[in-house]
C-alpha cells in the first residue's frame, strides 16, 4: 500500500505513495513538505490521509474536532502553510482536495488557519501570496505579544521604505 506511512497505518489503497509524492526539506526556514511528484487539477482528490488520534495540539496534528486531533507526521502534517493555498483538508473524509492546479514538483500547501481553532504555535508567514496576512494564528485565537511585535516592525519598516522613497523621488 503507502510507502510513505509505517505500515501498521497503511490500510487503505488511496493513502499516498514515494511514486505520487515527495516528503522532502523546503529550505531552512521552512523544514519539510509534501511535493507532488504528478500533477493535479482544480478539485480533484489529491490523496487519503491518517494518523495517530490525540486530545493535545502538537506540531504535525490537524484538528478533527474541538478535542480531538490527528497526529501525522507522515505526510499531511508536513504540509506547509500558505494564504493561498493550493489543497484544502476534508478533516471528516480525512482526505486532500486540490484548490488549483499542481503542477508536477510543487509544495502542496494548506491555510493553518482553516484547520485549526489554536496553533500549536503561532509564527511568522512568508509564503509570498499577495493575500499573504504576515503572521498566522489558528481561527479562534488572537494573536500573541510576539506576533503583535512582528507585524508592528513590519508596519515601521514599511513606513521608513515609504518616507525613504517619497523623499529621494521628490529631488
Amino acid at each position: 500500500m503507502s510507502e510513505i506511512y509505517p505500515s501498521e497505518l497503511s490500510t487503505d489503497d488511496l493513502l499516498p505513495t514515494s511514486s505520487r509524492f515527495a516528503v522532502a526539506s523546503v529550505n531552512g526556514a521552512v523544514g519539510k513538505g509534501v511535493r507532488a511528484k504528478i500533477g493535479f487539477e482544480r478539485g480533484t482528490l489529491v490523496a487519503r490521509f491518517t494518523g495517530i488520534l490525540s486530545n493535545r495540539v502538537l506540531q504535525h496534528t490537524l484538528q478533527v474536532s474541538p478535542d480531538t486531533h490527528l497526529h501525522d507526521p507522515y505526510f499531511v502534517g508536513m504540509m506547509t502553510h500558505s494564504c493561498s493555498p493550493n489543497c484544502v483538508l476534508d478533516m471528516h473524509r480525512l482526505e486532500i482536495w486540490s484548490l488549483s492546479d499542481v503542477a508536477p514538483g510543487e509544495l502542496l500547501t494548506i491555510d493553518y488557519a482553516v484547520t485549526e481553532d489554536v496553533l500549536f504555535r503561532q509564527f511568522p508567514c512568508h509564503c509570498g501570496s499577495s493575500r499573504c496576512r504576515k503572521w498566522i494564528t489558528g481561527r479562534r485565537e488572537r494573536i500573541n505579544e510576539a506576533g503583535l511585535a512582528y507585524l508592528a516592525g513590519l508596519a515601521s519598516r514599511k513606513v521608513r521604505s515609504i518616507a525613504s522613497r517619497t523623499r529621494w523621488g521628490a529631488r
